[in-house]
């Protein structure tokens, strides 16, 4: 715990970082074009403003994105592969792309199931919680400012609004046959 309160603990890190040789150093990974792909995420979900948008995007261009093969790997264990949607969330949430250096965001919890047995469960703890956060820790694709606005950003995103009934009606004519019987309960469909 001591090493990770200096930022010095090498734990996995995520594509486009590699660790440097000094204790706790974190540099950018030596292949642009990894870079680039990390860069172009961060680029278009400010221009797009949401991480299925950016997603989408990556597909429709047809650009590949970089997978670290192992997180404690080296440079050289880079596949490149069809983006998906959790790994673009996964770098537009990661403050480690915004300099920081993070440990201990989930703790994980032992509790008793209804039968009686003894389960372990991860929970992610907010912001305030973490046992240590340190920005401006290394070089970042974006600044701490611009990470705090994206995860409000991403939070308003995915915060559902309420809906009409007459939008509901209508949205649920495209859903499959298993909610047929919450569709006809509906006023006004199927029409009679």
């Amino acid at each position: 715990r001591s090493k990770a309160a200096r930022g010095e603990l090498r734990r996995g890190l995520p594509v486009g970082f590699v660790w440097g040789e000094a204790d706790g150093e974190v540099r950018f990974h030596p292949d642009e074009q990894v870079c680039g792909a990390i860069r172009a995420v961060f680029a278009r979900f400010a221009e797009l403003g949401s991480v299925r948008a950016t997603w989408l995007w990556f597909r429709a261009e047809g650009l590949a994105f970089p997978l670290q093969a192992t997180t404690l790997g080296g440079p050289d264990q880079i596949r490149w592969v069809t983006p998906t949607y959790t790994a673009i969330h996964h770098v537009v949430a990661s403050p480690v792309y915004a300099g920081a250096y993070v440990y201990g965001k989930t703790r994980h919890e032992r509790y008793i199931t209804e039968t009686g047995q003894v389960r372990t469960r991860s929970r992610r703890l907010p912001q305030a919680e973490w046992e240590v956060l340190i920005p401006d820790h290394h070089p970042g694709f974006i600044d701490w400012a611009t990470y705090q606005a994206n995860q409000a950003r991403i939070a308003a995103n995915i915060r559902p609004r309420p809906i009409s009934p007459g939008a509901r009606c209508a949205r649920a004519r495209r859903c499959c046959r298993a909610s047929r019987s919450v569709v006809a309960a509906d006023a006004g469909w199927p029409p009679t």
